[in-house]
């Protein structure tokens, strides 16, 4: 709001302290944000709307929509818990009353310096929306009786109010910040050559194309071309990279009987000018190459590197089906189509929703997420999160002691996006702040233990090394509260507060090893279950100072038929972690 809109609202009518100002100026760009993700505006054009300020009646926001014809007013609060209720709702109404009926009289000086351009607007305009804007716990029983009395009675009898408010609320709101940093979807044309057709079950056209047309979309369009693809482009040394820019090289008119061809996604494809099947024009909308981004990324690389070179020659085969890459089919397509190739469990998170969501919501703070095998920068960012990374930080928030167990048995089944593992982790219900909190402090765990690995020797050695994964369970544990907080985590302050947890834990690992080394080295101590469990049974009854703990002793001797594990001890030594302050 701050950045987008504050700078192009109207000055305050009446002035305060800059952070007063600024404060107020946040709440009044609600309204412009709300009319910028209605009528897909230009944020400029958004917040010369906003008439909110002393005297309003009500009204934050005046918009004439000319495409549409639409007159909108709205009403804004922004506003974390509380809803909107009737007295907000009768003044709005109010205001509203007032303006259609042609009463400009005590209004600010927002409203009246555009009064003759506002009775105007009420003089060409077919619709009158009525917009209600707000983030907090919805509109009020009494304050929806208050807009509905609007309603019923056309205001006093102007026929163009719709019969309906627009409850502009936290969903909108939600989906509006992440269309800020949704990709722009890719529509083109291209030319198939000796082309054929599908009608049942799907739409789709299968052809050749010259691979000089789809270079020119890569360079036009960038990663947007591979967006609904599990890979983005690998580089140029990978051998099949290589092994194309070889081909283009040297034989470029045999480059479509070396490859294995492009498959793209589009939400619509309409033929266009041609000559029956030899060669015909097609507009594509929202295109999106979901197979063959190594081909098309690696064939621009090479034009970039070897200006002079001739490809004209060069034609690959192109598979357009007709399908909404987010749905069902367009996901299995996908997924089919890639299986055929050398592709890594953890590059179908790309077709995980969840994960474009987290990225978009990210985007705000600032921070870089990660998702897409292809996309991995290189240098170390700490403003940069890995889905990799993401795994395991979020594992160790889990209750369950078999998934440090697991983990050291295999990261690969965490990564498989069909699997209990993934799915738990990455809910619907996943914070992104919380998913960034538990990567600081497992980024921090990582390096201590690194640390520790560096400095020691033999068999401390490997109980730190092997140990890793069970130190991350039990101390993420105690920095509960701080990961699902709703601020980010300072990692200064992480450092300087977990700095003795963290060496008490260390030696409680290690304690717990030496007494078990005559019989279990510390690899098995982590790695095989029917050791590793007793291990961390005792280092966090140990840790969190529970062993005389009457309830703990109790459900540390039950078992309970059928579990896995002590389902109930773990929760209870989950609840009672001590938590460690002074993080945020």
């Amino acid at each position: 709001m701050e950045q987008t809109y504050v700078p192009h609202l109207p000055k305050l009518l009446k002035p305060k302290s800059d952070a007063e100002n600024l404060s107020k100026n946040i709440d009044r760009s609600f309204s412009a944000f709300a009319l910028d993700h209605i009528c897909q505006l230009d944020p400029k054009k958004a917040a010369k709307s906003v008439v909110d300020d002393y005297e309003d009646y009500g009204i934050d926001a005046i918009y004439y929509h000319a495409r549409t014809k639409t007159l909108y007013f709205v009403q804004a609060k922004l506003k974390e818990t509380k809803s909107f209720n009737q007295d907000e709702a009768l003044k709005f109404t109010h205001g509203v009353r007032r303006l259609v009926n042609g009463d400009f009289v005590g209004f600010n000086e927002n409203v009246l310096r555009r009064e003759s351009q506002i009775r105007g607007y009420l003089a060409h305009c077919d619709h009158i929306e009525i917009v209600v804007a707000h983030t907090g716990e919805g509109i009020h029983v009494h304050a929806e009786k208050a807009i509905q009395e609007l309603l019923a009675d056309k205001a006093g009898g102007e026929g163009r109010i719709r019969d309906a408010v627009f409850d502009f609320d936290a969903v909108h709101a939600v989906n509006g910040l992440h269309s800020v940093n949704a990709v722009e979807p890719v529509n083109c044309r291209i030319k198939l050559f000796n082309y054929g057709e599908a009608t049942d079950p799907k739409i789709a056209y299968y052809g050749t194309v010259a691979l000089s047309d789809l270079a020119d979309l890569h360079k036009l369009h960038g990663k947007a071309l591979y967006q609904k693809n599990i890979r983005t482009w690998l580089g140029h040394k990978t051998p099949v990279n290589e092994s194309i820019q070889e081909t283009l090289g040297a034989q470029p008119a045999r480059f479509q009987y070396l490859n294995n061809g492009v498959t793209a996604l589009c939400e619509e494809i309409a033929p266009k000018v041609g000559v029956k099947t030899e060669q015909r024009e097609f507009e594509l909308t929202g295109f999106s190459i979901i197979n063959g981004a190594q081909t098309v990324a690696s064939t621009a690389n090479f034009v970039a590197e070897n200006p002079d070179a001739d490809i004209s020659d060069a034609k690959v085969m192109i598979t357009l089906i007709k399908a909404d890459a987010e749905g069902d089919f367009g996901k299995d397509v996908t997924r089919a189509r890639n299986h055929q190739n050398d592709v890594k469990d953890i590059a179908f998170a790309a077709l995980d929703e969840e994960q474009e969501r987290i990225r978009r919501e990210l985007q705000h703070l600032d921070i870089d997420y990660v998702y897409r095998v292809g996309e991995n920068p290189s240098g170390n960012d700490p403003n940069r999160v890995l889905v990799s990374e993401a795994i395991l930080a979020l594992a160790m928030l889990e209750e369950d002691p078999r998934y440090p167990i697991w983990m050291k048995q295999s990261l690969t089944e965490f990564q498989k996006t069909d699997g209990n593992q993934y799915r738990q982790i990455f809910s619907q219900s996943l914070s992104s702040l919380r998913l960034v909190n538990a990567v600081r402090v497992y980024r921090y765990i990582n390096a201590r233990v690194d640390s520790l690995v560096r400095t020691n020797w033999y068999e401390e050695k490997a109980a730190y090394k092997h140990g890793r994964y069970a130190l991350a369970f039990i101390l993420t544990k105690q920095l509960r509260d701080a990961i699902n907080g709703n601020v980010l985590i300072d990692v200064a302050k992480l450092s300087a507060a977990g700095s003795l947890p963290m060496d008490e834990l260390r030696q409680k690992l290690w304690d717990v090893v030496q007494s078990q080394l005559a019989y279990c080295g510390p690899l098995k101590s982590f790695r095989n279950p029917n050791f590793g469990l007793p291990a961390i049974t005792k280092i966090m009854t140990n840790h969190y100072n529970l062993g005389g703990d009457p309830v703990c002793i109790i459900k540390a001797g039950k078992w309970v038929l059928g579990e896995p594990y002590q389902v109930d001890l773990f929760k209870y030594l989950a609840a009672k972690a001590p938590q460690i302050a002074n993080v945020i």
